[in-house]
């Protein structure tokens, strides 16, 4: 009786030693096969061009072929379930924002807890937001719309560009500023709020800092009016920040693009993935890349100080939502 009673305590000790001792066999052997980034998003964005940079600098580095599997729709619930139904050998990765744990938990129902089931090992690209304005608006800077919306109640209107995202969040922020006149209009995307807020059926929109942007707004076509960052983005000098501004309230914290592994993932597997991203992340030619985006390098930082800022940014924006009252229904 004894003897059948240990059975299955000897048989869990015996398989917790064994996935022990291949452990680190695995993170020693991998890769020995190729790599699959999932992205959350269609070819052509930021996100993809962010995953599809880091792609090559891997395959440079570690000798696979490394692949891009763009599964967007569903606020990333599509990329998630990929990634879940792949087993944590470390050749399925995904490359997403910083947002899959920091927003989207906040604003989309979903039956797995995304913050239990993933871990940020890496950081590739900063993510900084900038304020801009149709070329014919006639406010230049954040004081002066504000004051025309005041003047002008419900004339003017802001795209948010993605329900319950940081576009989202900040649009809500300068209609409240604005004492509620300001519309904020929702948009499936960047792309159709670039070409509304560029033909003048909206006035504003926060977007994301890439060459893109920067292009559109250097060529004229678009106004930079303020960046969210504490300082002025090198990529757009001439654009104050919004803490420059004295509204340190529109200053949130960081958010990036970075890879992202199944927290079920053995340890030394994914310690070695991560050193593997940041090792492509120092590489000039990645680095180069970045900046030909018009994106910014993240600071080092350990599997632990990205959990840390992702716990202090989801409650900045979980404060956002309360204070504003935000009913959000996800795309």
């Amino acid at each position: 009786m004894i003897f059948n009673s240990l059975k299955p305590r000897l048989f869990a000790i015996t398989v917790l030693s064994c996935l022990a001792a291949v452990s680190p066999a695995m993170a020693q052997e991998w890769p020995n096969q190729p790599i699959r980034l999932i992205v959350p998003a269609p070819p052509g964005g930021i996100i993809d061009n962010v995953a599809r940079s880091l792609a090559e600098q891997l395959r440079a580095n570690l000798g696979q072929p490394v692949l891009v599997d763009n599964k967007p729709g569903g606020s990333a619930v599509v990329a998630e379930r990929a990634m879940m139904s792949a087993p944590a050998d470390g050749y399925t990765l995904m490359v997403a924002p910083s947002s899959l744990l920091t927003d989207f938990p906040l604003t989309v129902k979903t039956p797995f807890d995304p913050v239990k089931t993933f871990t940020y090992v890496g950081a590739v690209a900063n993510m900084v937001h900038v304020l801009v304005a149709n070329e014919s608006f006639p406010p230049n800077n954040v004081k002066e719309v504000s004051d025309y919306a005041k003047r002008n109640p419900k004339s003017v209107s802001i795209a948010n560009v993605s329900i319950g995202t940081r576009s989202h969040f900040l649009g809500e922020m300068l209609r409240e500023k604005s004492g509620d006149s300001i519309l904020v209009v929702p948009y499936k995307g960047s792309a159709p709020a670039m070409v509304d807020l560029m033909g003048g059926q909206v006035q504003l929109s926060f977007e994301t800092v890439t060459g893109n942007v920067v292009q559109t707004i250097k060529s004229g076509k678009i106004k930079g009016l303020a960046v969210i960052s504490p300082t002025r983005s090198p990529y757009l000098p001439n654009v104050p920040s919004f803490a420059e501004l004295g509204l340190p309230e529109f200053v949130l914290a960081d958010a990036s693009i970075g890879v992202f592994i199944l927290s079920s993932m053995p340890k030394p597997l994914g310690d070695r993935i991560q050193h593997e991203v940041m090792k492509a992340v120092h590489s000039p030619k990645l680095r180069e890349m970045l900046a030909a985006q018009s994106l910014d390098i993240p600071k080092d930082a350990s599997v632990e100080e990205l959990r840390q800022k992702m716990v202090v940014t989801t409650e900045q924006n979980r404060k956002i939502i309360e204070r504003l009252n935000l009913k959000i229904t996800p795309n």
